[in-house]
């Protein structure tokens, strides 16, 4: 057997982390998402399988916190005219592993659901959270969403994954 990598109250803590982000996501509750993210966090969706390079190679969505920030103040405001009517989202977040305790990293299979005006979209993949704790809370330093079909042709992708 495996020693476990952190203690179960560490485990605990991230599933109920994810669990929360996705639950925020759905309530379209976009400024406390954003909260979840350290100062210096990170939002990526690659554009290919594997993809390791951030900044050389063209991603689907790289953005840092500030980016973050302009983002949900669109969302919250009203800005974003392809969000109307708004979509509804459903995260579903499953096979919660911690991968290394120190950086605390977890990974996590993604499914979202998204329905807007009649359409609906589909997008799964992997996610990997790189936490930092601060003033005692869990925040986001990294998400990074691995989409199955990353390489794939999208429409703008307005709900943050």
């Amino acid at each position: 057997m495996t020693e476990a990598l952190v203690d179960t109250e560490t485990e605990r803590a991230v599933e109920r982390f994810l669990f929360r982000e996705a639950k925020l996501l759905d309530a379209g509750n976009f400024e406390d998402w954003l909260d979840l993210f350290a100062p210096d966090g990170i939002y990526w969706i690659p554009s290919r399988p594997g993809q390791t390079d951030s900044r050389g190679v063209a991603s689907i969505i790289y953005e840092d916190r500030t980016i973050l920030a302009m983002r949900v103040r669109r969302l919250v405001q009203g800005r974003a005219l392809v969000l109307a009517p708004a979509p509804r989202t459903a995260h579903m977040v499953s096979n919660i592993e911690v991968v290394s305790a120190d950086p605390l990293v977890a990974e996590s299979a993604l499914l979202v659901a998204e329905y807007r005006d009649g359409d609906r979209r589909i997008f799964a993949g992997r996610c990997r959270h790189a936490l930092v704790r601060i003033d005692g809370g869990l925040h986001i330093a990294e998400k990074r969403v691995e989409l199955i079909d990353c390489d794939g042709v999208f429409g703008a992708i307005t709900i943050p994954l």
